[in-house]
């Protein structure tokens, strides 16, 4: 019979080849190096639990015509300990069309999920979780950009579609260029210093992180052992420069802050967390993208927060833009009364935008 069930290792090669069908436009196998991340990002997690787990669609044929890649993550909601799902991936066969989209839809309603969420939905999933009862959250819908060198900026954006010799053309172009106009505009230069930045590894984000998540109703409950396998897999993805984890510090010393970003000269640094203390927002904000622009990025990117917003409006050549629906699902009301006050801490680390999946495996 067909119908939905638990994703297991044995699944792997088969949402491999319905992963390139969908996402990359090839009836292929996905390969060794797909299949050895796609297991670990399924089944690796410290939280993972056959029942929280990715799900399939399995025909009468035996066939797998769709599915849902999960991560599962611990999640904080007051004083409660839950076990949230993030939904990685969702699809579904184009070449066997039926009823096993909606049948995996139908799985994800509020009322079988403690907390289910996805950071990157398009508009049609965004479309599925409001038809099945779920929120939209507008405003970490939307990235924030800090423009540093608008030419290289551009040399950047643009990059993906270009030749390598003229993506180097480009660059070479647009460091004289960027001198010109940071000195004919000087707001592009951000004027405050960075020396309240601190470089840390894995343990000594993982000291600091969970108390400046203290400040949220609902917030992500990382353990050390969790911490530590996300940013483990965040460190495989190098497209847009290593993974850098700081710590923010005042005057006295007093750790204020934390980041952790993708970047690197010349680059658009992909901002994945910014957390601070109350009141210490635009302190800390203003120090990271003082350290952004001293290292030599082109500019900034980053998912938009309610509590960030006030700090981010205050500086110079910031913009705004869509940048995929962050969507939540859950029976619990408290949670949702958090999520629509904007009291949800959601993205980054505690999300997918650190997933290969998005961009690799081309």
């Amino acid at each position: 019979m067909s119908g939905v069930r638990a994703m297991s290792p044995d699944d792997v090669p088969a949402v491999g080849r319905l992963f390139n069908r969908v996402f990359r436009g090839r009836d292929a196998p996905a390969g060794d190096d797909f299949e050895a991340y796609f297991t670990e990002l399924s089944f690796g997690s410290p939280a993972y639990r056959p029942e929280l787990g990715g799900i399939v669609h399995e025909g009468a044929d035996g066939r797998i015509g769709g599915a849902i890649g999960v991560v599962p993550m611990q999640v904080r909601a007051g004083e409660r300990l839950l076990t949230g799902r993030l939904m990685s991936i969702y699809m579904t066969d184009p070449l066997a069309p039926g009823r096993g989209g909606a049948e995996l839809v139908l799985t994800i309603r509020p009322r079988n999920q403690d907390f289910c969420f996805c950071d990157s939905a398009n508009a049609v999933s965004a479309d599925h979780y409001r038809a099945i009862g779920g929120l939209v959250l507008p405003i970490q819908s939307l990235a924030w950009h800090r423009t540093f060198r608008p030419a290289r900026t551009m040399v950047e954006r643009a990059a993906p579609r270009l030749p390598a010799p003229v993506r180097d053309v480009g660059a070479t172009v647009a460091a004289p260029a960027d001198a010109i106009l940071r000195q004919v505009k000087r707001s592009l230069r951000h004027g405050e210093t960075d020396g309240g930045l601190e470089a840390v590894d894995a343990e000594g984000f993982a000291d600091v992180a969970p108390r400046l998540l203290d400040r949220f109703a609902v917030a992500p409950a990382w353990s050390r052992a969790e911490l530590a396998w996300i940013i483990g897999m965040a460190q495989r993805n190098t497209l847009h420069g290593p993974l850098q984890l700081h710590t923010v510090r005042n005057e006295l010393w007093e750790v204020i802050g934390a980041v952790a970003f993708y970047g690197g000269k010349g680059r658009i640094a992909q901002v994945l967390n910014i957390l601070a203390e109350p009141k210490a927002e635009a302190k800390v904000l203003a120090a990271v993208l003082a350290h952004l622009d001293a290292i030599g990025c082109a500019g900034a990117t980053g998912m938009a927060q309610p509590f960030l917003m006030d700090a981010l409006c205050r500086q110079p050549h910031v913009t705004f833009r869509h940048r995929g629906f962050v969507c939540l699902s859950t029976r619990h009301h408290d949670i949702r009364e958090a999520a629509l006050a904007g009291d949800i801490y959601l993205g980054g680390l505690m999300g997918e935008s650190w997933s290969r999946l998005l961009s690799d495996f081309r």
